[in-house]
């Protein structure tokens, strides 16, 4: 594989995270207080970007910033974990995505976001970088900036003859463009995400059989369903194959599909069969929600592949 073709390039979100971890979240109308706070930079695309750096990817990003602190706080992190930040576009006077986080003892999450300059990036925009395209092997992007931005990006990554790993969250309200579909060699919807896009509920393994099926029939190649600590029902291009995680102490689970689609994509950067890559992504993100925060529990590739060895998976 040419060099160039194995680097990952990422567009998406890039957020704020403003965290609050509490015992019980509050119910309606309702105020419970709490003695944390903490920043942590995030965002989908943010979170995906670092986990693929970490886990041995090489990474660049194509999104767009402020001129906020936010902002310039987001550029420095993801500067130092080694992803190349040339191609973020700078808007004057806009400001960083912030989402608000509030974690309850199960570690299960609540968010509320709003975009900031993530919603200024436009189709024209990537019309305007086809050079950049060429430059990379794989687009991996999410569904949290404007959506003909998503596509407009899918359709130019595939006139390149790059690889395209998508994460469909949020689900489009709209129908996708049927062009779209067969441009996606992998999507990764957990199991509501993917009873959205396929018109039905996924509640065990068997709906979730089912719902490949039909994903599969509307175009989708790759899907890759997450079941959470059920793990992940996976289409390894012959047959589904469901692929259990390692079993963990989990505080929080804040950015873990943002690390397995990371992880994943970084596996697939290097050569990993679909199999190996969703074992590797899966240990990762199984790790991350050992540790509080977004990109802080994000693990290297060193500490999975040691895990990995430990624990004789793979």
């Amino acid at each position: 594989m040419e060099k160039h073709r194995k680097r990952i390039l990422c567009m998406g979100s890039i957020n704020m995270d403003l965290n609050m971890f509490m015992e019980r979240m509050p119910a309606p109308a309702e105020t419970v207080a709490t003695d944390n706070f903490t920043t942590c930079p995030g965002g989908k695309s943010g979170n995906q970007a670092v986990a693929a750096a970490r886990l041995g990817g090489e990474v660049g990003f194509f999104g767009k910033l402020g001129d906020d602190m936010f902002s310039k706080e987001l550029l420095a992190a993801m500067q130092k974990d080694g992803v190349d930040t040339t191609h973020i576009l700078i808007e004057p006077g806009a400001t960083a995505g912030v989402a608000m986080i509030r974690i309850d003892a199960e570690g299960i999450n609540s968010i509320s976001f709003t975009p900031g300059a993530n919603a200024l990036m436009t189709p024209e925009d990537v019309n305007a970088h086809e050079a950049l395209f060429e430059e990379y092997g794989f687009l991996l992007i999410t569904a949290e900036i404007p959506l003909p931005t998503v596509f407009a990006a899918v359709r130019m990554a595939k006139s390149k003859g790059m690889t395209v790993v998508m994460d469909v969250a949020p689900v489009p309200k709209e129908p996708i463009p049927p062009d779209i579909p067969p441009m996606l060699d992998f999507i990764k919807p957990n199991e509501i995400e993917a009873g959205q896009l396929a018109g039905m509920q996924v509640t065990d393994e068997a709906s979730a059989r089912e719902c490949m099926d039909i994903l599969r029939g509307l175009g989708y190649r790759n899907p890759l369903i997450t079941l959470g600590k059920d793990g992940c029902l996976a289409w390894t291009g012959r047959e589904a194959q469901r692929l259990l995680p390692p079993k963990v102490n989990a505080i929080d689970t804040t950015a873990a599909g943002d690390v397995f689609l990371g992880a994943f994509t970084a596996a697939l950067s290097n050569g990993k069969e679909i199999p190996e890559a969703v074992s590797f992504a899966s240990v990762a993100s199984a790790i991350s929600t050992t540790v509080k925060g977004a990109q802080t529990s994000i693990p290297t590739r060193e500490q999975v592949e040691a895990f990995m060895e430990q624990e004789r998976i793979g």
